[in-house]
């Protein structure tokens, strides 16, 4: 696995191990989507503070 995927079999392994029966597939894809959710809020809040501060 790529260096800068590690944070995503590290979290994913977590979420398989705590949701017992969970897909491991299921368990990749719903890391990546809350990754890309607080990549998009912290965006979107930099972008809103940059705009405070005009």
């Amino acid at each position: 696995m790529a260096t800068t995927e590690r944070w995503l079999a590290r979290y994913s392994e977590q979420l398989i191990h705590l949701a017992e029966g969970i897909d491991p597939n299921a368990a990749v894809q719903f890391v990546r989507e809350v990754y890309e959710a607080g990549r998009a809020a912290g965006i979107a809040e930099a972008e809103h503070g940059k705009r405070e501060s005009e």
